[in-house]
């Protein structure tokens, strides 16, 4: 059975480089998850480093309809140039 949040808000991945193979799980721990093998070990890390980035920059952008509606809402505003206070 696939954990709450997962259901609501989505996967929340982490990734991590084990030499030239880049692996993922989900941190909430519903069992999604898998590898990647790349040419290097430094390459694996590369790519494990850019993705495990946590930025709020995008909250909201790629969220599950449901779990971040207000947040859409807020951005699709702001960027139609409403004025929010």
């Amino acid at each position: 059975m696939m954990p709450v949040g997962c259901l609501i808000f989505g996967h929340r991945p982490a990734f991590r480089a084990d030499g030239p193979v880049m692996r993922w799980e989900c941190e909430r721990g519903c069992g999604e998850g898998g590898e990647k093998v790349y040419a290097t070990a430094a390459e694996a890390q590369q790519f494990a480093a850019a993705f495990d980035r946590r930025g709020d920059a995008r909250l909201g952008e790629n969220a599950p309809l449901l779990g971040m509606f207000p947040l859409r809402i807020w951005r699709w505003l702001r960027r139609r140039g409403a004025r929010i206070d």
